[in-house]
C-alpha cells in the first residue's frame, strides 16, 4: 500500500495545491480518471465541511491517501470538536444551501467512516479499484 501525507493549514486551503499533490499520487498509482474524480470531488466536500462547520480549534487538517490493489481510501483528521452527522436518506432538495456534499460523499464512496479520533474528528473515505 503506498501512501501520502499532507498537512494542510486551514488558513490556506483556498490554494488547490493539495488536490493537485492528490492527483498526480493517484495517477502514480494508476487510479482511473472516473474514480480520481469521485475521489476528489469527495476530498473537496469533506475539507469544505470541515471548514464550514469547524470551531475555533480548527488550525491544520492532516490529509492521508492510501491506495492498494483493491481500494483507495482518504484519510481527514482535525482537531475540531466531534459532531455526528445528520441523517441523509434522499436527495437533498435543491432549493436548501446545504446537504448535497455528503449526499455525494455517501453515495460515491463505497464506505464512509465519520468517528471521533484522540485529537477531533477522523472522516475516511473508501472507493473499491
Amino acid at each position: 500500500m503506498n501512501t501520502l501525507q499532507l498537512s494542510l493549514s486551514a488558513k490556506l486551503l483556498d490554494n488547490s495545491y493539495h488536490l493537485k499533490e492528490l492527483e498526480q499520487f493517484m495517477c502514480l498509482n494508476g487510479v482511473k480518471e472516473g474514480q480520481r474524480f469521485k475521489l476528489i470531488t469527495c476530498t473537496m466536500e469533506g475539507l469544505n465541511n470541515a471548514l464550514m462547520h469547524g470551531g475555533d480549534k480548527l488550525e491544520n487538517i492532516i490529509l492521508m491517501a492510501h491506495c492498494s490493489q483493491d481500494k483507495v481510501m482518504i484519510d481527514l483528521l482535525n482537531q475540531d470538536d466531534y459532531q455526528p452527522l445528520p441523517e441523509v436518506n434522499d436527495y437533498p432538495n435543491p432549493n436548501d444551501e446545504g446537504g448535497r456534499g455528503l449526499w455525494i460523499m455517501l453515495n460515491w464512496m463505497d464506505q464512509v467512516t465519520y468517528e471521533p479520533s484522540v485529537l477531533g474528528t477522523h472522516l475516511r473515505m473508501c472507493l473499491l479499484r
